[in-house]
């Protein structure tokens, strides 16, 4: 009796001491998953402050990219054309008949329905956007620059109209480039005296607040609206946005939370152009930047560094070409990607894939895979 006493005493002293090592054990592994995983803790440097040249040749040697082409039998033509690609669908502003948006299924780009009709009535459309929502409460937002009016577009397809209150002016238009923290939190960027700046509205406590974040002018000889032109992306879980000015080879980032702003710029001749709006705007003058897709990890910018009147002529006879440059947001650059095809694009950061709308093509749609980092 005693020896079984003895046994079952031993038997317990063992399990006990081998269910505390395991337990900790298994702690010991959800702290390490939770260090490594990244969706749950991001680090990332705080934001030098100040301006920064830098040269191509700090992205690397370019990698050039051959894409994949995907035909769809709908047409429609690709000119002021915005993509968004979150999971599995493919949301594209282009008219198609009495309709301004289309959605496809990714990767097989087939097509699952047109929708948000054209025209001047109460929630038609004549110069939308495509708009992120970050929250992921809606696959994207749709905002009408004509009514200053925002809408949501739900898991449906379906588009809603949302309560949030834009400041209203007595203008036929609104220049308004949007990012969607929530559907009652977004940053943009708009149109003020002497240039542009960054905004934040806030609606998340039954009030509206609207606040001025930065100015993106940057110098006095460049005083119209033509001279700040640009595109615009944010990253909320990171206090960061970012403006690429299409007129000169220069970023802005910007830490919405500590009010801190690094400028990266390129040392181009091309800076030196006229002040003035004509000047700015003429098919003779450089474009440099073409569009944005801020993501999570990265901020992808296209990036010309022609002129219209040398792209036009490149297109004519080819597909053309048209570069991604990819940076960190820090400012830091990473990657130049060079594209076999001139378009509108939009990255799936997740799939690690470009969509191009090819503006050259019969079939308009290509993707590109990137290479692992």
């Amino acid at each position: 009796m005693r020896i079984s006493i003895l046994t079952i005493t031993l038997t317990l002293i063992l399990f006990s001491c081998r269910h505390t090592h395991e337990k900790k054990s298994e702690q010991q592994l959800e702290q390490i998953t939770e260090l490594t995983d990244s969706s749950k803790f991001e680090t990332l440097l705080p934001l030098e402050e100040g301006e920064f040249s830098i040269k191509e040749n700090d992205f690397g040697k370019i990698i050039e990219l051959q894409g994949t082409t995907h035909p769809v039998d709908q047409i429609f033509r690709v000119s002021e054309f915005e993509m968004i690609a979150l999971d599995s669908i493919l949301i594209v502003k282009s008219r198609n008949t009495s309709d301004m948006f289309m959605a496809f299924s990714l990767p097989a780009f087939k097509f699952i329905k047109s929708f948000g009709k054209v025209g001047r009535g109460p929630d038609e459309f004549q110069y939308p956007s495509l708009v992120k929502d970050e929250s992921g409460e809606f696959i994207c937002f749709i905002y009408e620059s004509t009514n200053n009016n925002l809408y949501g577009l739900n898991r449906d397809l379906e588009i809603k109209k949302l309560p949030i209150e834009f400041q209203k002016r007595e203008k036929t238009f609104y220049d308004k480039q949007l990012y969607g923290i929530s559907s009652k939190e977004l940053l943009y960027v708009e149109s003020i005296s002497m240039g542009k700046a960054i905004f934040r509205i806030d609606s998340r406590n039954d009030s509206t607040i609207i606040s001025l974040l930065t100015k993106l002018a940057f110098s006095n000889r460049y005083k119209n609206w033509a001279a700040y032109i640009g595109n615009f992306g944010a990253n909320s879980k990171i206090k960061r946005a970012v403006f690429a000015y299409k007129y000169f080879k220069r970023l802005i980032f910007f830490d919405f939370e500590n009010k801190t702003s690094k400028v990266v710029h390129f040392n181009v001749s091309a800076d030196t152009k006229s002040g003035d709006a004509v000047s700015m705007l003429s098919p003779s003058n450089i474009t440099h930047y073409w569009g944005m897709s801020s993501q999570n990890k990265y901020v992808y910018v296209l990036y010309s560094g022609r002129t219209p009147i040398e792209v036009s002529k490149e297109v004519n006879k080819s597909s053309g070409y048209i570069y991604v440059e990819k940076f960190d947001w820090n400012g830091n650059p990473i990657s130049k990607y060079k594209l076999d095809h001139w378009g509108y694009f939009c990255v799936n950061e997740k799939e690690n894939t470009i969509y191009l709308a090819s503006t050259t093509d019969e079939q308009p749609f290509i993707s590109y895979k990137l290479p692992e980092d």
